[in-house]
């Protein structure tokens, strides 16, 4: 009996096919965390512009605050008069 040796062209073709293959995965796997690390940058984005918001409006409110405090500051003074 004699043993069939694999051709190496065969061989060659086995192995590129299977890089090949391997390398497709790979940028299917890469393109899916692309695609969660945009989300995700997405939503960060969306987060510092509500915390910009709501720093913004805290300053307006505290000036409001401070304004009506004056105000009624003055208005006490006024009927003191």
């Amino acid at each position: 009996m004699q043993s069939h040796n694999p051709d190496p062209l065969d061989q060659l073709r086995y192995v590129i096919n299977d890089l090949i293959d391997r390398i497709k995965a790979q940028q299917h796997h890469n393109l899916i965390q692309d695609n969660r690390i945009s989300d995700h940058d997405r939503r960060i984005e969306e987060m510092e512009e509500s915390m910009d918001l709501f720093f913004r409006k805290i300053h307006q409110f505290d000036y409001l605050i401070g304004r009506n405090q004056e105000l009624e500051e003055k208005n006490n003074f006024d009927w003191k008069d």
